[in-house]
């Protein structure tokens, strides 16, 4: 039963092996699309699975199993007026198996990571993603297990780090991140601003359209009404003082 803290099954070298340009391992010609299957054979480096959920869907699954056989075994002693027969108690016990299997799904969970990406197992399917579609690993406020951030807003789940492994989460998170951190590509630097070599509206040689002309004839009305209005204020407010004298 492995932790979340204690995954690392290549050894404390292994980390190293790949030098420090092993990151970017995305060339021009591979696919950058997550996989079912994992097709490198590079090291593993970090190893995660729940603890805790296994521990109590063993639990669980060991009583539900043991009810199950122990329900078959007595039946042919009871006095209801119902005959079992092998077949019967045989049903009970396959069935008691089928649930225990069904419970024993919450412990599937598991994370592999290596210089090239990370598997990804849930409780159904398993998924290779490499490095270069990771854009950030998170662990949200509030949810149950952490997650990868991938471009166009695509989330893929990451159940074997869960919020009730607490320590042993918070340290498998911090070692994923680091590894993220080594391997991934550098995030993508924005270009800068273009420069207009062009005419603006700032250059008088440039020809002024239509709309334009339109819009600075009713700019300069508006300012000759403006200056009327006040100029109409003013006479009126002298000629008060006037009167006044």
């Amino acid at each position: 039963m492995t932790g979340p803290g204690a995954g690392n099954a290549a050894g404390p070298g292994a980390g190293n092996s790949a030098g420090p340009g092993a990151g970017n391992s995305a060339g021009p010609g591979q696919t950058t699309e997550p996989s079912a299957e994992r097709t490198s054979g590079a090291p593993v480096l970090l190893q995660v699975r729940p603890r805790r959920i296994t521990i109590l869907a063993s639990i669980a699954a060991t009583l539900v199993i043991g009810s199950m056989v122990v329900i078959g075994l007595l039946l042919r002693d009871t006095n209801e007026g119902v005959t079992f027969t092998v077949n019967d108690q045989v049903g009970l016990i396959g069935i008691g198996l089928v649930l225990g299997g069904v419970i024993m799904t919450a412990a599937r969970p598991r994370l592999r990571a290596d210089q090239d990406g990370m598997s990804v197992r849930n409780v159904f399917g398993e998924t290779f993603v490499p490095w270069p579609l990771v854009v950030r690993v998170a662990f949200p406020s509030g949810a149950h297990w952490a997650e990868l951030q991938m471009p166009d807003d695509e989330v893929k789940a990451v159940m074997a780090i869960q919020a009730m492994d607490r320590g042993r989460a918070v340290t498998a998170l911090e070692r994923l991140r680091a590894l993220h951190h080594r391997y991934a590509p550098p995030p993508p630097v924005p270009s800068p601003p273009i420069e207009q070599t062009g005419p603006t509206e700032q250059d008088p040689q440039r020809p002024l359209g239509r709309l334009e002309i339109i819009d600075r004839q009713k700019a300069a009305q508006r300012d000759r009404d403006l200056a009327a209005k006040q100029a109409t204020k003013q006479a009126a407010r002298q000629a008060r003082g006037e009167k006044n004298r």
